[in-house]
């Protein structure tokens, strides 16, 4: 298993781990589940699955970035149409935002109006924190074993080598 298939493993586990704890008043946590139990049965690996979702997360941001770059030539040309006002704009615009953002969260093609998607936007932005916090965490960890490991066998090295050449106490070598 490669780095990067080990990674989207550890992400996909970690965010299946987050849904089953997300609670009842959200819906992202049914999606993400509901869509892990679908790979599952098909028999793909969560990197597969994780996959799928990133280039779908890939191609909205494309979208949305695109969009941006043709609206600023329709933005000029609103300002001169006398038809299209300030507000119609404006209601394009969080139109466009809200159909966006309804692609990027799990479960946001579910909400009803704009108030309940902007709740699910927000709690998952708050499990998306603490699932950052505790991938930080178990990072870290792993680090301080890896280097205290690291230490006893050098430590170990160095005991073995002196008993090797007859060094004893205070005479000892560091290698």
């Amino acid at each position: 298993m490669s780095l990067q298939e080990r990674k989207r493993a550890v992400k996909c586990s970690a965010d299946e781990a987050m849904a089953a704890a997300g609670g009842a008043r959200a819906r992202w946590p049914e999606a993400v589940l509901a869509a892990a139990a679908a790979a599952a049965s098909s028999g793909s690996s969560p990197g597969a699955r994780c996959e799928a979702r990133r280039s779908r997360c890939k191609r909205v941001v494309r979208r949305c970035v695109g969009a941006k770059r043709m609206r600023r030539g329709c933005y000029a040309a609103a300002k001169n149409a006398a038809a299209a006002t300030s507000s119609d704009v404006a209601r394009r615009l969080v139109r466009r935002r809200t159909v966006a953002l309804r692609k990027v969260i799990p479960g946001g093609d579910a909400a009803r109006d704009e108030a309940a998607l902007l709740r699910e936007a927000v709690d998952y932005v708050v499990h998306l924190r603490a699932q950052v916090n505790v991938l930080r965490r178990v990072s870290a960890a792993v680090e301080r074993s890896t280097i205290l490991r690291y230490a006893q066998d050098r430590e170990g090295m160095c005991i073995d080598w002196n008993e090797d050449h007859g060094v004893k106490g205070d005479q000892k070598a560091d290698l």
